[in-house]
C-alpha cells in the first residue's frame, strides 16, 4: 500500500484521481489485492441473513454480500465532510469505477481537475 501512495505521489503530474488505478495496477499487479468474494463466509456463520444500514461505498463488498444472499436494506456512502483533503483522489477514482453515491459519479473533467498534494508539500 505505501509502495502504491510512494508512486502516486511521484508520478508525473502528481496524485491524480484520472491515474489512481493506473497506479496501483502498475505497482501491485491488480486494482485491488482484496478477495471480497470470501468476505460474506463470516457474516453467514455469525447467521447474519440481513444488513440493515450497510456502510460502505464498495460496490466489490456490496456484490459479494448479496450475491450470497445476504439482503441489504439501506446503503449508506460516507459522508464528504468525513473524507480528508488527501483522500480525496481516492474516493473520486473509487466512485467513478462504480464506487456507491447517492450523486452522479464524477466525469472525466472532475477526475482530471482533483489532485492530491504533491511531494514538496510534505
Amino acid at each position: 500500500k505505501f509502495l502504491v501512495y510512494n508512486a502516486r505521489k511521484r508520478q508525473q503530474g502528481g496524485d491524480r484521481a484520472e491515474t489512481y488505478f493506473e497506479r496501483t495496477e502498475c505497482v501491485a499487479g491488480v486494482q485491488d489485492m482484496r478477495f471480497q468474494e470470501l468476505m460474506p463466509d463470516p457474516l453467514h456463520w455469525l447467521g447474519i441473513n440481513r444488513i440493515d444500514r450497510f456502510i460502505s461505498m464498495s460496490n466489490m463488498k456490496y456484490d459479494a454480500i448479496v450475491g450470497q444472499g445476504i439482503s441489504i436494506g439501506e446503503r449508506v456512502p460516507i459522508p464528504d465532510y468525513l473524507v480528508p483533503d488527501d483522500a480525496k483522489v481516492e474516493i473520486e477514482a473509487k466512485k467513478a469505477a462504480g464506487y456507491y453515491t447517492p450523486d452522479t459519479p464524477p466525469d472525466a473533467a472532475v477526475l482530471a481537475a482533483t489532485k492530491g498534494r504533491g511531494l514538496s508539500d510534505y
